[in-house]
C-alpha cells in the first residue's frame, strides 16, 4: 500500500503516525453518532490527501473491497433500530429515522476504522514500520511476522489472480454452474496456488536464514530518532485525543445529542 511521495506525512516519524492511526481507530469505536463519525472519516481523507499527497483514486481503490459490507449495513441497520420518524412500514418491519442514522453511523464507523490504518501503511515503508514497532518494545520476531504478512498477502492475491486468468484462457468458466460446481472449479486454482505459496515460503526461509536471523545479538542500520517537529506533533495528537475522549464521556457523539 505504500505510495512514495515527498510529503509532510511521509517525513513524519512512523511512531507518530502509528499513534495517530491508533487514536482515530479508538475514536471510531467510542463515538456512535453519524456526524462525528463522518467528520472522522473526512479528517482521515484530508490528512492523506493534503499531508500525504494521496490521490482520491488511490484512496477509493483501497476502500472498494469493503463497499459491499457498507451497503449491507446501510440496508439492514434501519430494520433493527427503532425510533423517531417512521419512513415506511412493511408488515412488522419499520424503517425509522433513528435506524437510518444508525446505519449511516455504523457504515462510517467501519470506513473510519479501516481508513485510519491507511495513514501508516500508505506513507511508511515496511522497514520503517518494523523499526518503529521494535523501538516501541515489540519483539523483533513479531514485527517481522507482521511485515511479512503485509508484504505477502497482496503477493498471494496477485498470484491467485494470475492463475485464474491462466485457467480462464484455457476455457475454465468460473462464473457458470451451480454453487457446488463453482466450488469444484476452484480446485485447479487452489492446487497451483498452494504449491506457489509453499515455494514462496521456502525461498523466504532461505533468504531469512542467509541473513543470520536468530543468530547472535541483532543490530540495526536505521535507528529512528524523533525531531522537534515529531515531538510537537506527538503532543498535539495526544492533547486532541484526550479532549475528544473527554467530550465523548460527557455525552457528545451519542445518537440524539449531536
Amino acid at each position: 500500500m505504500y505510495r512514495a511521495h515527498d510529503s509532510f506525512l511521509h517525513r513524519i516519524d512512523p511512531r507518530v503516525k502509528f499513534l495517530l492511526s491508533m487514536f482515530i481507530f479508538v475514536l471510531g469505536i467510542l463515538y456512535s453518532d453519524a456526524l462525528p463519525l463522518i467528520a472522522l472519516f473526512v479528517s482521515v481523507y484530508v490528512i492523506l490527501a493534503v499531508g500525504g499527497r494521496i490521490r482520491p483514486r488511490t484512496f477509493v481503490t483501497y476502500i472498494k473491497p469493503i463497499l459491499p459490507l457498507i451497503i449491507i449495513m446501510l440496508l439492514l441497520w434501519p430494520f433493527f433500530k427503532q425510533g423517531g420518524t417512521v419512513f415506511f412500514e412493511i408488515w412488522i418491519l419499520k424503517v425509522t429515522s433513528a435506524g437510518v442514522l444508525m446505519g449511516i453511523a455504523m457504515a462510517f464507523r467501519i470506513l473510519t476504522m479501516i481508513s485510519a490504518t491507511f495513514i501508516l501503511l500508505m506513507t511508511t515503508q515496511q522497514k520503517d514500520i518494523i523499526s518503529a514497532l521494535t523501538q516501541m518494545g515489540l519483539p523483533y520476531d513479531y514485527g517481522l511476522t507482521l511485515v511479512i504478512a503485509l508484504r505477502y498477502v497482496p503477493t498471494l492475491a496477485g498470484m491467485a489472480q494470475t492463475i485464474m486468468d491462466a485457467q480462464r484462457s484455457r476455457g475454465l468458466e468460473l462464473d457458470k454452474g451451480s454453487l457446488i460446481e463453482r466450488i469444484k472449479k476452484y480446485v485447479p486454482i487452489l492446487a497451483p496456488l498452494i504449491v506457489g505459496a509453499i515455494r514462496m515460503a521456502q525461498e523466504l526461509a532461505i533468504a531469512i536464514d542467509s541473513r543470520g536471523f536468530g543468530h547472535g545479538q541483532r543490530t540495526y542500520i536505521n535507528v529512528l530518532v524523533m525531531s522537534r517537529r515529531d515531538i510537537l506533533l506527538f503532543v498535539m495528537i495526544i492533547a486532541v485525543f484526550v479532549v475528544l475522549v473527554y467530550a465523548r464521556f460527557w455525552g457528545l457523539g451519542v445518537p440524539g445529542l449531536l
